[in-house]
């Protein structure tokens, strides 16, 4: 190939192919590189977000549909077809070329002309060789081998992917470098499986990471405040650490200086968010995942796998926008397509020098069936297995010489590898324990790493203090346990509204609906129902709320309040507040802390010695820390649900419940009308001015809420130190009744035992 190159040469070929080339060259020569979806996009025309937001807003569509009708535009000329889907095309195209929104190279023309273009190793398709059929083009393909694999056939997927972990760890014992060991045709139903058995022979893969920026926290944090514009959500972002995924998000705001109006920005980035996905961390001594059809392969070993109809060679069907029916005859109909595949899989197997191929017959879900390659080609199929007699793992062995023991219970089944492996292996079998076994410093760095942001909030620390193991499973294992209910909706709705209504005066029934709208949320008659009565109930609540204001001296007010406190080694302690109300007089900064709930439960300090139930201590913890020399003059819950009840049960529903200063010059300032307190509840002064015995229950003094703050901030040093050092015992607390175990969507993992349970007691402070 680099012997037919001259000065100006234009090469099109895939990025692997590139790399060979430029290694290969001896000597200075100018070169273009371009892959064929370059070439054609600068031959012809390509498009950009201008285009798509064009065709979103011209037909009501979403980003998806305007994208697929730009893709197809490619298929057809400036001419009636007759065809409607095809005429539609033609019209879309003329539209967006009269309103300059396709974007034409004419320089890449004159750069390209009298110039010979290399096509190398490159399967032209039917509609390519069209589209180039006037420029001078030379093929080059590499010369097509005739190495013959070794073909296995196994019974399920889990034996296939052993047998791959068994033939790596020989190769390996042989000296061969893993660098030169590749997995190919690696579908996603594999991903797990391989990851746990090549566990087991401490061999690790590199998966591609395939999350998207929306689904981390800073990108989801980011999407949330773009409602009130790009500059505050990039302010918003802008303390967390992870500076990778905070660059792809400032890039992608980058792209869109020119949109002006907010929805349309939204929808845009909203579509790049879901599409960019944060950098995969790169690791050495790992087994690469290549493609087959582009990978430049030379000695090295090539395991491929799931070798089924149906997956390789891949299928075509008549799916396309442009079906068979009225392709034109420069397309490629699904026919062609499919047996354009299937020669270019024959080729590049034929090429790859040191394949295994395997397959399986079954799946939990699914059976299977060989590849017809493999008839085309004529390859012998041997039966896979193991042979135990060699070892390469002993977690493996162990595993399965425990099958073979439920084999013998259940059956009688008395196998030669059953004599082999019990003779070589003593293991705990039908014992159990369901003790946590721990996990390394080391482990848990490296988990805390892969987090986009290791950030600790009330909630993780009230469940690790409620249950380490509880904490364990969400936090550091993700396994997060995700409830999508309509309740969980208008709940969102009442924050929303609540949030907005501080800020600028709303129409709420419109604004309802725009959120309705903004999130895609589709509603049910009967969630159209509720709907309406949250409308209702909300019109109520913020008149009330209004009037709540009115009685109080302190005028600023911040709803949604994010606070991040570093804590150590890369911890942060997090929170979103509902509602800070708060004046600065004389240097003091006096505040009032509001958590919206939906359902009400008087709030208690009772377990504060265990960390348990302290979300209103933290708020203040987390207030204390982000607004300077800060006195509080209560910290409450108030409910914000109204159904199926009087007006009078609703103004009393509506007081704020929870925990208020003893100092009336502090209190006055909240509310000056506390004697007859519209606003909090359970406040009541007697005839000599002093508050009554029950008020005081619900009451603190200056210094005892410092301490309350005190033993918070304690609280969560002892939860960061606990974590640090890896303890995630199973020890869920009891008072009287499980409290470890209360609303805990992880009981079934944990298999607990009554001695695991930790006796707590309440504090002397409860209320009664």
């Amino acid at each position: 190939m680099v012997d037919v190159l001259t000065q100006n040469s234009i090469v099109i070929c895939n990025e692997d192919e590139k790399i060979e080339i430029l290694k290969n060259i001896k000597r200075l020569i100018n070169i273009k590189f371009f892959s064929m979806n370059e070439f054609i996009k600068n031959y012809y025309f390509d498009y950009d977000e201008k285009s798509i937001l064009y065709l979103m807003n011209k037909y009501n569509i979403k980003y998806e549909i305007a994208k697929e009708y730009l893709d197809n535009l490619i298929y057809v000329e400036n001419k009636t077809y007759n065809i409607e889907k095809l005429d539609f095309l033609v019209n879309i195209k003329r539209e967006l070329i009269s309103n300059n929104l396709l974007i034409f190279n004419n320089r890449f023309k004159k750069l390209i002309k009298d110039k010979k273009i290399i096509i190398y190793n490159y399967s032209l398709s039917k509609f390519e060789k069209y589209l180039l059929r006037d420029l001078n083009i030379k093929e080059i393909k590499k010369e097509v081998n005739n190495y013959i694999p070794k073909v296995y056939e196994f019974d399920n997927i889990n034996d296939e992917v052993e047998f791959i972990a068994r033939s790596i760890s020989s190769l390996i014992n042989k000296g061969v470098s893993i660098d030169d060991i590749k997995l190919t045709n690696v579908g996603t139903d594999y991903i797990n499986i391989i990851t746990k058995i090549f566990n087991f022979y401490n061999l690790k893969i590199n998966k591609t990471n395939n999350t998207p920026i929306i689904s981390t926290l800073i990108g989801n944090k980011f999407f949330k405040f773009l409602d009130s514009g790009i500059e505050n959500a990039i302010k918003e972002i802008s303390a967390y650490e992870n500076k990778d995924t905070y660059n792809k998000i400032i890039s992608i705001c980058n792209k869109y200086i020119w949109c002006e109006d907010k929805k349309d920005l939204k929808r845009l980035i909203e579509y790049d968010l879901n599409h960019t996905y944060i950098k995969q961390d790169k690791y050495t001594n790992q087994i690469e995942i290549v493609d087959y059809k582009t990978y430049n392969f030379k000695d090295e070993y090539v395991f491929m796998l799931g070798f089924n109809q149906g997956i390789i060679p891949k299928l075509y069907k008549d799916e396309d926008y442009i079906s068979n029916k009225i392709k034109p005859s420069y397309m490629d109909n699904t026919n062609q397509k499919n047996k354009k595949e299937k020669i270019d899989t024959i080729n590049a197997i034929k090429n790859i020098k040191n394949l295994t191929i395997t397959y399986k017959l079954k799946t939990p879900f699914s059976v299977f069936y060989p590849s017809s390659i493999i008839d085309d080609l004529k390859l012998d199929v041997l039966k896979g297995g193991i042979d135990y007699k060699i070892s390469y793992s002993n977690l493996s062995d162990s595993l399965y010489l425990s099958s073979c023991l439920d084999e013998l219970i259940k059956f009688g089944s008395v196998t030669d590898t059953l004599k082999l492996l019990n003779s070589n292996y003593d293991i705990p079998y039908n014992t159990y324990s369901h003790a946590f076994t721990g996990l390394s410093k080391e482990k848990l760095n490296n988990l805390i790493k892969k987090q986009d942001s290791f950030n600790l909030s009330y909630t993780s620390m009230d469940n690790y203090n409620r249950c380490a193991f509880r904490f364990y499973v969400e936090k550091i294992l993700g396994l997060k346990s995700t409830i999508d209910s309509f309740g969980i909706t208008l709940g969102n709705i009442y924050h929303y509204i609540l949030e907005k209504i501080v800020k600028e005066d709303i129409d709420i029934e419109k604004t309802v609906y725009e959120y309705i709208d903004k999130e895609n949320l589709t509603l049910t008659n009967s969630n159209k129902f509720f709907i309406k009565r949250v409308i209702e109930n909300l019109k109520y609540l913020v008149k009330v709320l209004k009037h709540q204001e009115s009685f109080s001296k302190l005028k600023k007010c911040d709803t949604e309040k994010f606070i991040k406190i570093p804590i150590k080694d890369n911890i942060n302690f997090v929170g979103f507040i509902d509602k800070i109300v708060y004046d600065t007089i004389n240097d003091i900064t006096i505040a009032s802390i509001i958590d919206y709930k939906t359902y009400v439960k008087k709030p208690s300090l009772k377990y504060i010695d265990s960390g348990i139930g302290l979300q209103l201590p933290v708020y203040m913890y987390l207030s204390s820390y982000a607004y300077k020399n800060i006195h509080f003059a209560g910290f409450y819950l108030q409910n914000i649900t109204l159904d199926n009840k009087s007006d009078e049960e609703k103004e009393k529903s509506l007081k704020l419940i929870g925990f208020t200063n003893t100092n009336k010059e502090i209190l006055e300032k909240f509310d000056y009308n506390y004697m007859d307190s519209s606003v909090i509840d359970g406040i009541k002064v007697n005839k000599d001015g002093n508050f009554s015995a029950s008020s005081l229950k619900h009451m603190m003094s200056d210094e005892e809420i410092n301490n309350v703050i005190d033993i918070t901030k304690k609280k969560i040093d002892e939860v960061v130190l606990n974590i640090l050092d890896s303890k995630f015992d199973i020890n869920p607390k009891f008072d009287k009744e499980a409290i470890g175990c209360e609303f805990c969507k992880y009981r079934d993992l944990c298999f607990k035992k009554e001695y695991d349970y930790v006796n707590i007691k309440s504090s002397e402070t409860e209320e009664n």
